[in-house]
């Protein structure tokens, strides 16, 4: 299932129009698919040419310059490209010393054994290999004609700033010819380095310390390195920031840092606008096997794990706290919400997820998660926030079934042991996210089905401070949240047997 771009390209081509916003940090969640989003971006766009980079997946040793691999990836998509060759302009003195030796053959199979480093294709780039080799044969024949002791005095001074912040080699002179030539083409050249929150953290600092180093010498805020038009750095901005607060503490102030990688602001990229307007093919895509039918999210309306699913989901996607990543997991086939025991006392005495069934949907929220914890973290994101509440669906309604879910054994003992003779309803109190929620459980018998219903219903609910407060002021996040932490639904989660 894919969404539709027209909001964050609509805001990302705003954006980019800003005067003189040459540096971009590009942030937005895991999983969101920002990556998809400028590779759709960028393609065959008539004012920009993107160099798209993604050191993540470098063959890094420890004692390498991520930096220079940076280089030689971006040269060789370069070489990818309708270039002229025979056009490129290097400065002499920097040319030189790449040629004491066989000229061209010193740099061509130096190349050659980047490639599997930064991931490169042979098949792509070997005509631009070839050229740039003519290249070098061409230059070598004036080279030696000049004086070898100027030769091996900028020899020297390569060796020595090799590595360098505010290096200027031969390849970052080659990149800089060959962007500027492909400029002449009448598009934007720009650099897109992606992942940059899932690499090593110094990596990370020495991709960033090179780019702020280049504005720092050339004094020129429309000036970026290899003289691309653009730079965008790709990341979780959060993410950037704790990983610079673990480093260097958390005193110290990362947007003094971090302001001099981006022009004007940060871009924040957001999906949820466009998940929301998506959000019933959002749900007719998700199918619930009950094991005696199957049901779309679409078709729920009060049943009851298909109810709290589908609002879960719904305000999960309202403040961007599922990814689309995630969302691809349920989008194909039904997912499995059939009969399963939850709890047993003896060898005949259980509890299923039919008497308790809001652990089908916490048993489907798990599947898509993969980390109990993970969801009650972005439980927690939600309390206190003004969350839309679908047709239908009540606070009352959540609520019961949480109460209900976080006492299990008791309704049990209602349902199952206390005498038949008795039907008064029994009143009972549970403490759970610091309140006392009191409720009753009635039994009566439904015909339909030749046995007793059960209905469970909270009549009073106290605050820490002893105060009455009604059911519709309980935060349903901020219970589902204790629910997960406070009580023994986490083990019921954990122990998943069938039903024999």
């Amino acid at each position: 299932m894919e969404f539709e771009l027209e909001i964050p390209k609509k805001q990302f081509i705003e954006h980019l129009g800003i005067d003189h916003n040459h540096r971009i940090v590009f942030s937005g969640a895991f999983g969101t698919g920002k990556t998809y989003f400028l590779e759709r971006f960028f393609k065959k766009h008539e004012s920009y040419e993107a160099i798209h980079l993604f050191p993540v997946n470098y063959s890094v040793a420890s004692n390498e310059d991520i930096f220079e691999l940076i280089k030689y990836d971006i040269l060789f998509k370069l070489l990818e490209e309708d270039l002229d060759f025979q056009k490129v302009k290097i400065d002499k003195g920097t040319f030189l010393p790449f040629f004491l030796g066989n000229h061209g053959t010193q740099i061509i199979p130096f190349l050659l054994g980047v490639i599997p480093k930064v991931g490169g294709s042979l098949k792509e780039i070997a005509l631009g290999l070839i050229d740039l080799d003519k290249k070098f044969n061409k230059e070598f024949k004036e080279a030696n004609l000049t004086d070898q002791d100027r030769i091996i005095s900028y020899l020297a001074e390569l060796t020595k700033n090799q590595g360098s912040i505010k290096e200027e080699d031969f390849y970052t002179q080659l990149i800089c010819s060959l962007v500027n030539q492909l400029k002449e083409k009448g598009k934007e050249i720009v650099l897109i380095i992606d992942d940059l929150d899932r690499i090593d953290p110094e990596h990370i600092f020495r991709i960033l310390n090179v780019l702020a180093a280049h504005v720092d010498v050339k004094k020129d805020g429309d000036q970026n390195k290899f003289d691309f038009s653009k730079i965008i750095l790709v990341c979780d901005i959060e993410n950037i920031r704790k990983i610079f607060s673990n480093r260097y503490g958390a005193d110290v102030d990362f947007s003094g840092y971090i302001d001099k990688f981006y022009s004007r602001s940060i871009f924040y990229y957001n999906l949820s606008g466009e998940m929301i307007k998506s959000i019933n093919r959002v749900f007719g895509s998700v199918v619930l096997d009950y094991g005696n039918k199957e049901m779309s999210l679409n078709e729920i309306r009060r049943d009851v794990p298909g109810a709290i699913i589908k609002q879960i989901l719904h305000s999960f996607i309202q403040f961007d706290l599922i990814s689309i990543r995630v969302l691809k997991r349920i989008f194909s086939g039904s997912q499995n919400l059939k009969l399963r025991k939850i709890w047993s006392k003896g060898k005949y005495d259980s509890l299923t997820n039919n008497d308790i069934e809001l652990v089908k949907s916490l048993d489907f929220l798990l599947y898509l998660f993969q980390d109990l914890d993970l969801i009650t973290e972005k439980c927690k994101v939600l309390i206190g926030k003004e969350i839309t509440y679908l047709h239908g669906i009540s606070n009352e309604f959540f609520i019961s079934e949480i109460v209900k879910s976080a006492d299990f054994k008791k309704y049990y003992w209602n349902v199952n042991e206390r005498p038949k003779a008795n039907c008064e309803p029994l009143e009972f109190e549970i403490t759970l996210d610091q309140k006392i929620f009191k409720y009753i459980i009635n039994s009566s018998f439904d015909p339909n089905y030749g046995s007793d219903k059960y209905q469970f219903r909270v009549i009073s609910i106290i605050d820490k401070s002893g105060t009455k407060i009604s059911i519709e002021e309980v935060d349903f996040f901020s219970l589902l949240a204790s629910l997960l932490e406070e009580t023994d639904i986490k083990d019921v989660l954990n122990n998943k047997f069938e039903v024999t």
